[in-house]
């Protein structure tokens, strides 16, 4: 590979982690000297776009040029203070007394499609992603400590109510699961 080849990939990592790495890292991530690193970051930082190399001597990072700031400032301002709405609502409600959750159950106990919804609650800090021990292929979310003090609570057992809805949910599934598993069965009888 050449440095401009080199500075693709090491755009992209840094696009794709959207997080600073330092030389070392790259060099160890990219099995790249620390000369190729140099070049591959020159012919980036020398690039004119809208996105530049933030680079503090130690770490290097991707960032929007200052030009395209109040554009972006604007913009993330209207994402943020727009209501979120019921579907953001009805997401949060199920996370926080019956998560952690999967998209695919949220969208099971919402019967739609979350995922828009889910981006916008990430987005804002409010949700984050989380991989579950038992499995790596997927990830669940979770509320942050940004919406339990949106909600002006310390702890999500301090929520309304918690344990009693959480009692009745798992009441809930434990009769939806029975009345799914009678129906397997009568479905093999007949």
């Amino acid at each position: 590979m050449n440095s401009t080849e080199h500075a693709k990939v090491l755009e992209a990592l840094l696009f794709a982690l959207g997080k600073p790495l330092t030389r070392k890292e790259l060099s160890q991530k990219l099995n790249l000297t620390s000369g190729d690193i140099e070049a591959a970051l020159g012919l980036i930082r020398d690039r004119d776009g809208g996105i530049v190399l933030v680079d503090d001597g130690v770490s290097v990072e991707l960032r929007t040029t200052p030009e395209a700031a109040d554009t972006i400032e604007r913009l993330r301002k209207e994402e943020y203070t727009r209501d979120i709405g019921r579907a953001g609502l009805e997401a949060l409600a199920a996370i926080l007394y019956r998560g952690p959750l999967a998209r695919s159950e949220i969208d099971f106990i919402r019967g739609v499609n979350s995922s828009q919804t889910l981006r916008t609650l990430v987005v804002r800090g409010l949700i984050r992603k989380v991989m579950p021990p038992n499995n790596t292929r997927s990830f669940s979310f979770e509320p942050t400590t940004e919406l339990l003090a949106q909600l002006g609570v310390t702890h999500i057992s301090d929520l309304p109510n918690y344990a009693a809805v959480r009692e009745k949910l798992t009441a809930l599934e434990a009769a939806y699961r029975l009345q799914v598993s009678e129906e397997k069965t009568h479905e093999i009888q007949t």
